[in-house]
């Protein structure tokens, strides 16, 4: 157990230090470091790899966001902020930010949640009880369902018999 607890801190420590580096981008102290370690990691996606011409455009940056009045608060909101023939490197760093999946747990817990729901006996449903059914096992945990509430839905349809409550 050690070994695997070991081996997951060694995997995300670097993308630890990755991420990091991005915040950077937001700061307005200057981490010029932190700056160049990036452009390091990314340098095949940059069209310039020049070490000074890269500090010239981050202090560029660093003085456009002390002038901000209101300061970006993700890589989008800078994204627009950011003038492409000013800020090329600073740009193409913000588009991988916000690029960046954060996390792939939601996307795997919804794949698992549709394979317990979609079983062998179940195969023949159509696309929006399948919909519904994922939706309301991927949310469960937002969700307050009552008896009542259930079938109060279900008594606003017409029936063919009359359902009476």
């Amino acid at each position: 157990m050690d070994s695997y607890i070991t081996e997951l801190e060694q995997r995300f420590v670097n993308h630890k230090i990755k991420l990091n580096n991005f915040q950077s981008l937001f700061d307005t102290e200057e981490n010029e470091d932190k700056f160049i370690q990036l452009a390091d990691d990314y340098k095949d996606d940059l069209e310039f790899t020049n070490h000074s011409l890269l500090s010239t455009e981050y202090k560029l940056w660093q003085r456009r966001l002390k002038n901000m009045g209101k300061k970006p608060e993700n890589a989008l909101q800078a994204m627009t902020f950011c003038n492409k023939e000013m800020y090329p490197s600073v740009l193409k760093f913000l588009q991988i930010l916000a690029t960046i999946p954060v996390s792939t747990a939601s996307n795997e817990r919804s794949f698992s949640n549709l394979k317990r729901i979609k079983t062998y006996l179940r195969n023949s449903m159509n696309e929006a009880r399948l919909n519904g059914l994922a939706m309301m096992s991927i949310h469960r945990d937002e969700q307050c369902l009552t008896v009542d509430a259930v079938l109060a839905e279900l008594g606003k349809t017409k029936r063919r018999l009359d359902f009476i409550l």
